[in-house]
């Protein structure tokens, strides 16, 4: 089994060390650059065989996101998927002590939407997907979320999956997930409206006393609740050990579920929420006696009890897909290579990249090494100099008639060690106002129009650094993994629970876009749009 390289931070240290190959081989890559329109200088161009095969993806790892998808899509090519949420709630301090005769105001959730700021008043919402309602019901949980997996030896942490699994052969109980509802809304659609705190003055005149970004901000209060039921669920346990430490809270208040359920079975919306904000919290609000050790009177103050939503969390996800895309997924062409590729995020699918894969001309990898390089026992001289080198995949057009929002970004990684390839750590290209990036290596998906003045929609991914390391380094060939990404810059890699020879872990910004895309293959029958890797180079003078 190959060593799974699951933290992100390791990426840092490896983008140290291919920057140091950078530098290492900066000659070579100046002399290529810097002969681009020198006199008597020829670029040319040669094409080499890709094969690209389409894979689905199995159920993920799903406890360890950064933020979480919630609601309901209707894919208009691969189909439905809802998205529901398990989350703990933590206290913010473990010295509870709710005064003389507390009695409960409310119960408030707030949970903010991942929003931009356009104005002073304004925002915009990121990464909502569609905008119709849909029944959104909150519930207590009282699923125990262990932090270890107690099949393990060596005490390692439970990892919980994307289909609600704990391994091939435990399952979360869904009937402790809805232990008791707190809240349900019939129609729930996220705003992008800020929110106004309001408060009475000492006049009794009601004034704005904070604003929020859009969230998801509510009561849990359900008319079904038993009587006190907060009270007796925090305020009775003031001196108990519930309340104490994070393991006998987690233990005892075992969380939110939050469920989705479709109102029209055509339409809803996904969004998606920022868990991890300091903002996100449950507070309970009360009023209680306050006795004065000096003057015995007694006042009545405001207290607030504060929970915030910084334990763990798992996206859970059920999937209703098309079943003719479903079979032609499952019989993906591996030895020949795939007509079209399916690529959606989430449980969805992905394709496998094989460069140099030997053509019906018996073109192969040996083939672009003698082209470009010449070794014997004691040198290697480079032959040709790559300029640049990239693929583009064509959408299929006839696929998606019906389809009006694409991905903007796709996303490729060495599937042999779960990493980026070395052109995205050399990419510094960012979008300050958006925070995405990696625009050389990953350009997002573009227009091109032919000369009878068709438009076809493509992606274009630049491979160049990768083949220079092939060359001048010996690196290896490596399989490539394609998806589409929400956030190429969310490139933690999140396990699969049963993986194969071909892939181990996806990145996080394919699990939280929600969306597809239908691209041409390596078998296409449209040769102009079949897959194929194109390397502009020249030759230097000897």
């Amino acid at each position: 089994m190959k060593q799974m390289k699951r933290n992100f931070s390791k990426l840092f240290t490896l983008g140290l060390v291919f920057s140091l190959f950078y530098a290492c081989e900066k000659e070579f890559s100046e002399i290529g650059s810097g002969i681009v329109g020198t006199p008597n200088i020829e670029i040319k161009l040669q094409t080499y065989p890709v094969k690209t095969y389409n894979k689905r993806i199995t159920p993920f790892q799903s406890n360890t996101l950064s933020k979480n998808l919630l609601g309901y899509h209707v894919d208009p090519v691969f189909g439905r998927s809802t998205a529901h949420i398990l989350a703990q709630l933590t206290p913010k301090s473990y010295v509870a002590n709710f005064g003389d005769d507390p009695v409960l105001d409310s119960v408030v959730l707030t949970i903010p939407y991942a929003s931009r700021r356009i104005d002073d008043t304004t925002y915009t919402i990121d990464s909502l997907y569609g905008d119709d309602a849909v029944r959104l019901s909150i519930y207590k949980n009282d699923f125990f979320i262990r932090d270890f997996d107690p099949a393990s030896d060596l005490d390692q942490n439970q990892s919980y999956y994307s289909d609600g699994s704990l391994s091939p052969s435990e399952q979360l109980n869904p009937a402790a997930l809805e232990a008791q509802l707190l809240y349900e809304s019939n129609s729930f659609l996220p705003s992008n409206e800020e929110i106004k705190l309001t408060a009475l003055n000492s006049d009794g005149e009601s004034e704005t006393t904070a604003t929020l970004a859009p969230s998801l901000r509510v009561k849990l209060e359900h008319s079904s609740l038993p009587e006190n039921f907060w009270e007796d669920l925090i305020f009775a346990k003031e001196e108990g050990d519930e309340l104490s430490s994070a393991n006998n809270f987690y233990d005892y208040f075992r969380g939110l579920y939050f469920k989705v359920e479709p109102l029209n079975a055509d339409k809803g919306h996904l969004i998606q929420l920022d868990f991890s904000s300091s903002g996100a919290d449950v507070k309970l609000h009360y009023t209680y006696q306050s006795t004065s050790t000096t003057t015995d009177e007694t006042t009545e103050r405001q207290g607030t009890y504060e929970m915030s939503l910084s334990g763990a969390r798992i996206n859970l996800f059920e999937n209703d897909f098309n079943a003719d895309i479903e079979q032609e997924i499952a019989n993906a062409n591996t030895q020949d290579g795939d007509e079209l590729l399916y690529l959606k995020g989430g449980e969805g699918s992905m394709a496998v990249i094989e460069l140099f894969s030997e053509d019906q001309a018996g073109n192969n990898f040996d083939d672009f090494i003698t082209d470009f390089k010449e070794t014997d026992e004691d040198e290697t001289v480079i032959k040709r100099l790559i300029n640049e080198a990239y693929i583009e995949f064509y959408v299929d057009e006839s696929s998606t008639a019906s389809q009006t929002e694409f991905p903007n970004r796709v996303f490729i990684y060495d599937l042999n060690n779960n990493i980026p390839l070395i052109d995205y750590f050399l990419d510094s290209s960012v979008n300050t106002t958006t925070s995405d990036s990696k625009f050389s290596h990953l350009v997002p998906l573009s227009t091109e129009t032919d000369d009878d003045g068709n438009e076809y929609k493509k992606y274009k991914v630049r491979l160049t650094g990768h083949l220079d390391n092939i060359v001048a380094k010996d690196s290896t060939n490596v399989k490539i993994g394609l998806l589409i990404s929400s956030n190429v810059g969310a490139a933690d890699m999140k396990k699969l629970q049963q993986y194969d020879e071909d892939v181990e872990a996806i990145p996080m910004g394919a699990i939280l876009s929600p969306r597809s895309v239908i691209l041409q293959g390596s078998n296409s029958n449209d040769e102009l749009k079949k897959v194929k890797l194109r390397v502009y180079y020249t030759e230097p003078n000897n």
